[in-house]
């Protein structure tokens, strides 16, 4: 059995996006589930648009997502010389000819003339005129087009560069590729690529073109939707295992299981079904994902991933994490929800005090404080007796203090349960924060 080879071949024109990154995980995977090869191949031959800083993202992207191309990265802009030897021989053997370049039309009347090339001149492929150009898609099933409708395309520019018609079909062919897995968008151009592989009389690679991927309003995938580049989800606190995983769920199957993890991925890819029509994306189901990948982690795997580390707070550390994970779907949403637990909060959202703090608001919070200094066993149970203790003497609903209170030790309305972030930060701590509340309180009050 021959090795099953396959590439992703981007072009350094912009960074690795989505549907690109999902794009190179199936050729990725199609090929190691097999035992095979996958390699990477820049293509850089678009001059003005390719940038060094494009290449970089994306092989950076891929280390970040625990995808492993074989050998070294290719280049298509090192084998200018490859592409016009394979050029010479098209036109050598009268698989090619030489003409002006401006109607595939009209320039059919050059196409058994011997014409000499100059400045003005581009070369073009012999299409055959006659007969069906077929294959066998391994995602779309059978693909036929009639020969009189292709035209006889450009392979060699007035430049004297070549095209990517030309070139993917050398690349591919010098780096024995065996399948081809790409976008649904690049169908149109595998006929011309298998008509040149047969004018070289070589072995035509397998086809597997997969469908793009919209938005949830059916629209092609566009910023709007979630469609950033693959580093702008690390930036969000995406985990590249959840990306990974959402990625492969999007157009692949395999029943109804949604996790796939390493090795068990690899193992799975040929036993799923990749999908014939469009996936849609959704950034609830990616964070869902991403939330599934998060509970997995040990408290010390995201201490150190949300860098609470800095904060050198040992055990205090694991139990603000502990405290808050259940509450958190991206790795951003803890350093969101355990910063107060590491600094006092210095500003207040006016509006949220105007909302949540009335009149008998300060009187609430200072007896409150004053019932929580008389408390002697600092922990949850007891200081939630303190609380209920003060709303039912007052005779009050619990969010008329429970709020406010919440406000004064986080300067936020949504955290873990008060008591427990009572606890937590501990009993000087909590007296502090809501004797400086009750001032800002009355600073605000004397502003208006």
């Amino acid at each position: 059995m021959s090795l099953v080879k396959t590439r992703f071949a981007p072009s350094p024109t912009g960074y690795l996006h989505i549907g690109g990154a999902r794009t190179a995980l199936f050729a990725w995977l199609y090929a190691k589930s097999q035992d095979g090869e996958c390699l990477l191949r820049i293509e850089d031959t678009d001059k003005e648009r390719s940038k060094d800083e494009y290449t970089k993202e994306i092989i950076e992207s891929f280390k970040w997502l625990g995808v492993e191309f074989d050998e070294k990265v290719s280049y298509q802009s090192k084998n200018t010389e490859r592409y016009k030897e394979i050029i010479n021989q098209l036109l050598d053997q009268g698989s090619a000819y030489i003409c002006k370049g401006e109607d595939p039309k009209t320039d059919k009347e050059c196409r058994d003339q011997k014409l000499v090339r100059d400045n003005n001149m581009v070369v073009r492929f012999k299409m055959p005129e006659e007969g069906n150009t077929a294959y066998k898609d391994i995602v779309k099933g059978h693909i036929e087009v009639a020969n009189e409708q292709l035209d006889d395309f450009i392979i060699e520019r007035s430049d004297g560069s070549a095209t990517y018609n030309l070139c993917v079909v050398v690349d591919d062919l010098d780096s024995s590729i065996s399948h081809v897995i790409r976008g649904d968008d690049h169908v149109n151009n595998t006929f011309k690529q298998i008509n040149v592989f047969k004018a070289l009389d070589k072995n035509i690679p397998t086809y597997g073109h997969v469908p793009m991927i919209l938005g949830e309003d059916g629209k092609r995938l566009s910023k709007r939707h979630g469609a950033l580049g693959v580093r702008e989800y690390a930036a969000m606190g995406i985990l590249p295992d959840a990306l990974k995983n959402y990625l492969l769920r999007l157009g692949w199957s395999m029943g109804d299981d949604e996790i796939f993890t390493g090795e068990n991925m690899k193992q799975s890819f040929q036993s799923g079904i990749l999908n014939k029509s469009p996936a849609t994306f959704s950034m609830d189901k990616l964070l869902w994902f991403n939330k599934y990948y998060l509970d997995q982690m040990s408290i010390d795997q995201l201490i150190e991933a949300v860098s609470l580390k800095d904060f050198d707070y040992g055990e205090y550390s694991k139990t603000v994490m502990k405290a808050v994970r259940d509450r958190c779907s991206t790795l951003n949403d803890f350093s969101l929800n355990a910063d107060y637990f590491f600094k006092d909060p210095e500003n207040y959202d006016q509006s949220l005090v105007f909302n949540h703090c009335k009149k008998d608001t300060s009187n609430h919070l200072s007896l409150l404080k004053e019932q929580l200094k008389e408390l002697k066993n600092w922990e949850q149970i007891h200081i939630k007796q303190v609380i209920d203790k003060v709303v039912s003497d007052l005779e009050i609903g619990f969010g008329k203090i429970g709020l406010p209170l919440r406000l004064a030790l986080t300067a936020k309305v949504n955290s873990p349960s008060i008591d427990l972030v009572c606890e937590i930060l501990g009993k000087e701590s909590t007296i502090r924060r809501l004797e400086n509340f009750l001032i800002k309180i009355q600073e605000l009050k004397t502003d208006q």
